[in-house]
């Protein structure tokens, strides 16, 4: 008999998910999987309070419109698209730090939450988002009984 733990894989498919954006976010800005634009990742915070998480993500300069947040089962995905409200003439910068254009944020979940009560605050430049606890069960899997068939004695 084999047992397979679910949670022991579906961790490790997480740890590696995450491992691939630490990679990423260590050279600032990388291109989009999806589309091959080149993105970036604003700041985030991403903490657990008793009532359940809370993404905290710094994105000064722009408006609620421009700023998309989708949850998906255990998965949130922020986007949007900051404008460069940068001069149109050459410029001789000294230094840079303000990244424009698309950017995408992808935030895994330790556990289910209730998508019901999930609320988005966008207050002085950071977007809040609070992600309650799913208070009623998940489905949960269930064992399944193996029945024998006896051959046939003909």
């Amino acid at each position: 008999m084999r047992i397979i733990r679910r949670d022991l894989l579906r961790n490790m498919d997480l740890m590696q998910r995450e491992m691939e954006r630490l990679f990423s976010d260590m050279w600032g800005r990388h291109p989009s999987s999806a589309l091959g634009i080149e993105t970036w990742r604003p700041p985030t915070d991403v903490y657990e309070t008793p009532e359940g998480l809370v993404v905290k993500m710094e994105l000064a300069g722009m408006r609620e419109q421009e700023i998309e947040v989708v949850l998906d089962e255990r998965t949130l995905v922020v986007s949007g698209f900051r404008p460069d409200d940068r001069p149109p003439e050459q410029l001789s910068y000294h230094q840079m730090g303000v990244n424009y254009g698309p950017f995408g944020v992808q935030v895994f979940l330790p556990w289910p939450v209730q998508g019901d009560g999930v609320e988005a605050t966008y207050e002085d430049g950071f977007l809040k988002i609070r992600l309650p606890r799913r208070t009623s069960p998940a489905a949960e899997g269930r064992r399944v009984e193996i029945t024998v068939e006896e051959e046939s004695q003909g």
